[in-house]
């Protein structure tokens, strides 16, 4: 499994884990199980406690030094008011740490530290500093999120297939199937569309937790969130929920997936009827929808001339292959914003 977004530093201490591409929920869970079991519990120090190492570690007290994610870092610098790449392009490690340090002593905050173990290597690192988060923040965990949606999904699909799943430094992506893959329309363009949810979970401070219900086009595995009023299954931001909260608040849901699939999927299917004039205008409001900069046009634009078809549809399923070539983050805010640019175009005629 690969982890993008993870630092050059993390790199030479974790040595790159063997693939993991599980496909049935269960393999799921024993992934999200075993990540969970490396956490350490939580810490809350002052700011002023911690002491940057030459090596680019984080030394905690009666913890150990543990590397820092990209995430970790980037929150570092925001807490410190640097400019990482910036400020140390061109300064020996010393003066990288003397200047952290100082900072550092001169910050009296209270933060809540988050880390994960490790294999031990020869120079002795504890494992890895994943987060930097305030007191008040109470994760929301994989491990628990996957048990309470195996209970919610039990009446629907016993065995979910994963269809997607990612992880990074930011954040665990996975899409669960729903059903049986079925043709909208028979429309033989669209070909076979499998319905599922797609969960996006950051316990890092990343984003809040997000349960959406999605469609995958099995031609090309693109995907997207449904183009229906209410995809949106869950938003939650990490303010602490237990196993049976999260139940209660998605079960409401779960009971009306199918016929939301179906809506959905109705909705896929009308897109292809409907022409657009500019592509390109089209693109960029997409981007807009997502918050997304201006500069992935060509990523868009690329993707389009593989499957030019000038209709809501067209457009659609060149902004969610694009998102492929993304990172996860972007790919879910991409996938997502195709989604609402479906429903709001149908849903105006």
């Amino acid at each position: 499994m690969t982890l993008s977004h993870i630092s050059e530093t993390l790199t030479q201490v974790v040595p790159p884990a063997p693939a993991l591409n599980p496909r049935r929920f269960y393999q799921l869970m024993t992934v999200l199980d075993e990540r969970h079991l490396l956490q350490n519990p939580d810490e809350i120090v002052e700011l002023k406690q911690l002491r940057m190492t030459t090596e680019e570690t984080i030394a905690i007290p009666n913890c150990g030094t543990f590397a820092l994610t990209d995430w970790a870092k980037k929150q570092l610098a925001s807490l410190l008011g640097i400019q990482w790449s910036r400020w140390f392009q061109s300064v020996d490690a010393n003066e990288k740490a003397e200047e952290i340090n100082r900072r550092l002593w001169r910050n009296s905050a209270r933060m809540r530290l988050r880390t994960s173990r490790t294999s031990l290597t020869t120079n002795g690192k504890a494992g890895v500093l994943r987060a930097i988060v305030t007191p008040a923040y109470s994760p929301i965990s994989d491990s628990h999120l996957g048990n309470a949606l195996k209970i919610l999904l039990w009446p629907l699909e016993q065995e979910p297939r994963i269809l997607r799943f990612e992880v990074t430094d930011r954040s665990v992506t996975f899409m669960m199937s729903i059903g049986k893959p079925f043709r909208p329309g028979d429309d033989k363009v669209i070909g076979d569309v499998w319905g599922g949810i797609t969960v996006r979970n950051s316990d890092v401070g990343y984003a809040s937790l997000s349960v959406t219900l999605s469609l995958v086009r099995l031609l090309c595995l693109n995907g997207m969130t449904a183009p229906i009023p209410d995809a949106i299954l869950l938003r939650r931001t990490h303010r602490g929920i237990n196993e049976e909260a999260l139940i209660d608040k998605l079960k409401f849901s779960v009971a009306e997936l199918p016929g939301k699939i179906s809506q959905g999927a109705s909705v896929l299917a009308d897109a292809r009827q409907r022409t657009v004039q500019e592509p390109d205008e089209e693109f960029l409001r997409i981007l807009q929808i997502a918050h997304m900069p201006q500069r992935l046009l060509p990523e868009l634009q690329a993707a389009y001339s593989l499957e030019p078809e000038q209709t809501l549809f067209g457009i659609s399923q060149a902004v969610t292959r694009a998102s492929q070539r993304l990172s996860p983050e972007e790919r879910f805010e991409l996938d997502r914003a195709a989604g609402t640019y479906l429903h709001q175009n149908i849903s105006a005629n």
